[in-house]
């Protein structure tokens, strides 16, 4: 089973997600800011990281993607945000990511439209679409 980091300052969203992803079999891995994701992704190699753009600390979820596609650019990176996705997107640059998860959202489509698109993506490892064509069957 996959492994999962969700990295956000807002514990109602790492727990909501926690307890939803271990209920459908999954482990994961709880981060409040970036020195704790990145010491949790150094050490568990999670396979899907649910990224907060702004944490406490003096790190972004920028500088946190960074590191994390200088090792393994086969992780597949959830962008969660408030923000439009224009304006992540412009913040997040070049770097690789396949999907952008708006504040608020619903569980359900978590699980309806994002799930099976990681289970997609993790099972053709060598080649992750990059956001915003991230597969046809993947919404806004």
């Amino acid at each position: 089973m996959y492994k999962f980091l969700i990295v956000d300052d807002e514990p109602a969203i790492r727990e909501v997600l926690k307890l939803f992803l271990e209920h459908k079999g999954f482990e994961v891995f709880l981060a409040n800011d970036a020195h704790e994701a990145l010491s949790i992704f150094r050490d568990k190699a999670p396979d899907v990281v649910f990224l907060d753009l702004l944490l406490p600390g003096g790190k972004s979820g920028k500088d946190i993607l960074q590191e994390i596609r200088k090792s393994t650019p086969w992780t597949v990176v959830i962008i969660i945000t408030g923000f439009s996705v224009e304006d992540t997107l412009d913040t997040m640059g070049h770097l690789s990511i396949q999907h952008i998860l708006r504040k608020p959202f619903r569980l359900q489509y978590v699980e309806k439209k994002i799930l099976p698109q990681i289970e997609k993506m993790l099972a053709g490892r060598q080649c992750l679409p990059e956001f915003p064509h991230p597969g046809p069957d993947l919404e806004l």
